[in-house]
């Protein structure tokens, strides 16, 4: 591998790692090394990195803020992805704007308030980056990405750069039909204006929500996708296992549908616990959850 990285340092500008740790890349702070870690800074690099790693054979995965990922304590063998450079760049226009794939939704939502711009006042409080949103249609408030999707411009197998429109992406509750070996390079969004005052004081109300009801503890957001018309936290508190722990590792106690790195958790804790909400919430209620989270290197 660290000859794979010699080869692979000629030819970007951004960084490129070995043996990188990856809870320093993700919101839970678990998970084991990364063979490779690369930050390609625009296009050509992204498509020259992974024509090389598809050429080698070598696995690859895009990992945005890494704040809905658990990675094995083994880590991942294979290059990690992390897009930077002009992919964490965005731009207004009067009621839309472009932003690269790495900008943070969050930040997003802010300079849009500031701009007296509404539409994206429900992503106030959500991590993780532009195109991790988009790929699983993120949202809250009863919103989502898809309501203010114009067009995403994808990356795509023949190394070419496409445009889609809302409707080719199927998007839908957290999913997408973006397949895993195709990047979001960049996604333009539709705004409205609004009253700046307005929207600033939505923002913090939202925030203040967001933040009492969901724990401060290192975590990767909600583990579970809710079920049709049922809530994945109530049903997890109803089987008695909000506070639950194994090892490091617990069912919040603030939030039953999140689980806190609360000491040196390892993602054997974490899959241990998934596996016992799982377990339970399917003995007593015959609901199968479904997981939000996603895994890496299992």
């Amino acid at each position: 591998m660290e000859h794979v990285a010699r080869e692979i340092k000629l030819n970007i500008t951004g960084r490129v790692k070995t043996q990188e740790l990856l809870a320093r890349h993700t919101s839970f702070k678990i998970g084991g090394p990364a063979d490779l870690y690369l930050e390609p800074e625009n296009v050509t690099e992204l498509a020259y990195v992974l024509t090389y790693l598809q050429s080698e054979g070598i696995s690859y995965y895009i990992l945005g803020n890494g704040t809905n990922l658990l990675v094995h304590d083994q880590g991942f063998r294979g290059a990690v992805i992390c897009l930077a450079g002009q992919f964490r760049e965005f731009t207004f226009s009067d009621l839309s704007v472009n932003a690269g794939a790495a900008v943070p939704l969050a930040l997003l939502a802010q300079r849009a308030t500031a701009l007296g711009r509404t539409g994206l006042s429900f992503a106030a409080g959500i991590p993780g980056t532009v195109g991790g949103a988009l790929v699983m249609n993120a949202g809250a408030h009863g919103h989502s990405l898809a309501d203010q999707l114009v067009d995403a411009q994808i990356l795509t197998g023949d190394m070419a750069v496409h445009i889609y429109q809302p409707e080719e992406l199927e998007l839908r509750y957290r999913k997408s039909n973006i397949s895993p070996n195709d990047v979001v390079c960049a996604v333009t969004l539709r705004l409205e204006a609004g009253d700046k005052d307005d929207l600033e004081r939505q923002s913090r109300d939202d925030l203040t929500f967001r933040r009492s009801r969901q724990p401060r503890q290192p975590n990767a957001g909600s583990i579970f996708k809710n079920p049709p018309g049922d809530a994945a936290g109530r049903l997890i508190e109803a089987v008695g296992l909000k506070g639950h722990r194994v090892g490091g590792a617990m069912i919040s106690d603030i939030h039953a549908n999140f689980i806190v790195n609360c000491q040196q958790a390892t993602a054997q804790d974490v899959m241990a616990l998934i596996a016992t909400a799982r377990r339970e919430v399917a003995q007593q209620f015959g609901i199968k959850m479904e997981l939000e989270i996603q895994l890496l290197g299992y």
